[in-house]
């Protein structure tokens, strides 16, 4: 009995730790995935960077109803957009502490403006 209780034990922090690493990892990536997207479309030609943390914030919110909106920052250094945004992934077992109720999830993301150069030889 005790050894089954000890291995019972052991088993259930290995499901529900695996459980939260892919909590973690889905939110990571799909916070990646926004914040890509908005520096794609902060890049492009005619849109400005408030266009790149509309579109970030909207694929968000798409990729992750439920959760709460991330916050997402665009800034334009020279010649790039650069896109940082920060989020929280739910904990499994949420204990009533800080740093163990919620997890926060970064992503950083960097795209090149390409400006038309009119009259440029080839």
């Amino acid at each position: 009995m005790v050894e089954f209780g000890v291995t019972v034990v052991a088993l259930m922090f290995l499901v529900v730790g695996t459980a939260q690493s892919a909590i973690f990892l889905n939110y990571r990536t799909n916070l990646d995935l926004a914040a890509r997207e908005g520096a794609f479309q902060g890049s492009l030609v005619g849109h400005q960077p408030s266009d790149g943390q509309t579109a970030a914030a909207h694929l968000w919110s798409q990729l992750e109803p439920g959760a709460q909106p991330a916050d997402i920052k665009v800034t334009r250094e020279g010649n790039l957009v650069v896109v940082t945004a920060d989020a929280f992934a739910p904990a499994l077992v949420p204990v009533p502490m800080p740093p163990f109720n919620r997890m926060a999830v970064h992503a950083r993301s960097v795209h090149t403006i390409e400006e038309f150069e009119p009259g440029a030889a080839p």
